[in-house]
């Protein structure tokens, strides 16, 4: 973990990891649960100083947040990480699955309660909230490729995409996904145009130039 971390911190990463889970609602790949922590590290400062994210070979990556997934101390029995199946392709990309136990449903049950009900109040919690109601309903069900198109041609993510080996792969196949995108209503036929646009001004990716590198209430980054 990042800094001068505590035990606190470790179990407030923990907690966040499983009200992705649960907001989710089924298995979610390793791939798609470490961008959409990437996502709320972008939308949350404050959850920037749990993890850290760095450029990598499949975009923003985070070891922290890698670890916590496969040895979870304080959300115990609350999700089941399943490896990467031998000779898939896919399985390969996304790095294995991850997904919420009966117990974990239980637990994000009493977590979200208590969240929602210390929003009432608290900024902070509120946009915990508000970024896992934007971010997990539209990228969970994303394809990977599809995935890592949005996260790859997004000019704001450029310093955490520039190591990819899989770019040229995916932007090979903009329009295929453009047209795919289209059609889970993830964007309009009125933005295929701008998207793809967007696909080819993405020089940053092949760059050659890499940076280096009860109810439950959890203690949510920034709150008093």
């Amino acid at each position: 973990m990042v800094g001068n971390f505590s035990e606190e911190d470790i179990e407030t990463v923990e907690y966040l990891i499983l009200l992705l889970l649960g907001k989710a609602g089924g298995r979610v790949s390793v791939l798609h649960l470490q961008k959409m922590f990437f996502l709320l590290w972008r939308f949350h400062p404050e959850v920037r100083r749990l993890v850290q994210f760095v450029p990598h070979f499949k975009g923003p990556y985070s070891q922290d947040l890698q670890y916590v997934i496969r040895n979870p101390t304080y959300v115990i029995d609350c999700w089941n990480y399943t490896p990467p199946q031998k000779g898939s392709k896919v399985d390969r990309i996304v790095g294995g699955y991850v997904e919420i136990t009966p117990k974990g449903r239980e637990i994000y049950s009493l977590l979200l309660k208590g969240l929602t009900e210390k929003a009432k109040e608290d900024k902070d919690a509120l946009r915990i909230l508000s970024a896992l109601d934007l971010i997990v309903p539209l990228y969970s069900k994303l394809e990977w490729d599809e995935l890592l198109f949005l996260i790859y041609t997004d000019e704001t993510n450029k310093d955490f995409s520039t190591r990819s080996e899989l770019s040229k792969e995916v932007l090979a196949r903009a329009e295929s996904i453009v047209n795919r995108l289209v059609k889970k209503g993830v964007i309009t036929e009125d933005m295929k145009g701008a998207l793809l646009e967007r696909a080819k001004r993405s020089k940053w990716i092949t760059s050659s130039n890499h940076p280096s590198k009860d109810p439950i209430v959890i203690n949510v980054p920034g709150s008093t």
